[in-house]
């Protein structure tokens, strides 16, 4: 996946425009991510009825071996990317500062060029400046409009994966001021990356030589600006708050000028001037401190969304990022192997990509009740990758057999094994 120079992905399929505070659809109308737990597919494809029991108990090691495989991978990517992002790290003790003064590894791009990259094998995908615009400016379920200040960044991309519904309590004018739950779409997980400008926004807990990493699940769209931090998104009164504020105060004009007009300027007092001006005045101020009671309002809420919403903070993004991404690569690669082996096998006419596609999805929506856009050149490449999978002589994809798979998986991971092995011995650290 190619992006932009710019800190915000302008993606060449640009989403359907925004209605309320519904959260944009994904390439496709679906999502990439499949929205099952590994281990419920596992269960799910060994309950397959067109199982034999030695063919269940082949594919109950397949899953195995597969898992082990995927997780022994893993582990390079995970070391590389804490090695990139150490010196970028808000939380990195003192002794790791050694990294200072090196360019190359200080480099922003440096580490978050991987970053993206594993973000996207985990199904992820970034938002666009003009999104994340949106997201801040919509307003919340208090009825708060906040404004973006996006020029305190020197990046700031916001990465999404996966939809599902949260409630609200609403309280307006359309509920008739009664407190009513509402539903809202949101992105079952939100990951952000920033990093500060130098500059006299900054206070003791801002540093501008780091860069911040967060993960968040249940994220509406108009909720956004909850995630953010406060320095790139201000509160603002709308044209209704400031008429509420500006309303008794142009009331009680024509009242003070029929006094001073009739009454005559010198026969009015003090007192009945302020007796005259007490009743808007207080009004303006009751709505004026009504704003501000919405907004603590709001900062009271957020403090609790984020503390119990909050997935990981900088250096654990990554052991979470990486998780994610072996599972969705162990989901792909388990059920198109699953499908080419037992499905395509039995079928009169050869399979391509876009019959395993379809397959997939079809699967994926009559077994387990999910719209998903299946990642197929993904599942395709690993299978290759691994030898389970490949073209016959028509061109059609085709699994290897169950015994021969297992066979090179535990061949890979030996070989894998054995490289490990002699890098340590390398360098000279005691083997595994």
């Amino acid at each position: 996946m190619n992006h932009p120079s710019s800190i915000f992905d302008r993606s060449s399929h640009p989403p359907r425009p925004l209605v309320g505070s519904e959260p944009p659809v994904f390439p496709g109308g679906r999502d990439r991510s499949l929205a099952i737990a590994a281990l419920d597919l596992d269960r799910l494809l060994l309950a397959q009825p067109e199982l034999m029991a030695e063919e269940r108990t082949a594919f109950d090691l397949f899953q195995k071996r597969l898992a082990v495989v995927f997780h022994h991978e893993s582990h390079a990517r995970l070391t590389d990317l804490k090695e990139r992002y150490a010196p970028l790290d808000p939380d990195a003790l003192d002794e790791r500062r050694m990294w200072r003064g090196s360019p190359n590894v200080l480099a922003d791009e440096h580490f978050l060029t991987p970053f993206e990259a594993t973000l996207v094998r985990a199904n992820y995908q970034r938002l666009d400046r003009r999104l994340v615009v949106e997201a801040v400016s919509a307003r919340n379920s208090l009825g708060l409009d906040y404004m973006p200040n996006f020029e305190l960044f020197e990046h700031l991309r916001v990465y999404v994966r996966g939809r599902c519904e949260v409630t609200r309590k609403v309280r307006n004018a359309s509920t008739r001021f009664r407190s009513v739950r509402k539903s809202f779409e949101a992105y079952r997980r939100v990951v952000i990356a920033l990093k500060f400008k130098a500059g006299d926004h900054l206070d003791e807990y801002i540093r501008d030589d780091v860069v911040y990493l967060r993960m968040y699940r249940d994220v509406p769209f108009a909720e956004m600006d909850v995630h953010l931090p406060e320095q790139g998104t201000r509160p603002r009164l709308r044209w209704l708050d400031k008429a509420q504020i500006a309303s008794p105060f142009m009331t009680g004009l024509p009242t003070l000028a029929a006094k001073v007009l009739f009454g005559g300027l010198l026969t009015f007092s003090p007192l009945g001037l302020a007796t005259v001006l007490a009743i808007p005045v207080g009004a303006g101020l009751k709505s004026f401190f009504g704003f501000r009671q919405t907004r603590s309002r709001h900062l009271h809420f957020m403090i609790r969304h984020l503390y119990y919403l909050t997935q990981a903070n900088n250096s654990s993004v990554l052991a979470r990022l990486i998780d994610s991404s072996v599972e969705e690569d162990y989901k792909e690669t388990l059920l198109a192997y699953y499908l080419l082996w037992q499905v395509a096998a039995n079928s009169a006419v050869g399979w391509d990509q876009a019959k395993l596609d379809a397959e997939a999805e079809r699967f994926l929506r009559d077994r387990a009740g999910l719209e998903t856009d299946f990642e197929v050149g993904d599942a395709i490449r690993k299978l290759e990758r691994l030898g389970l999978a490949g073209l016959d002589d028509d061109g059609a994809l085709q699994a290897v057999p169950i015994d021969e798979a297992l066979r090179r998986l535990e061949s890979h991971w030996a070989e894998a094994f054995r490289s490990r092995t002699a890098n340590v011995q390398q360098n000279g650290e005691t083997a595994p």
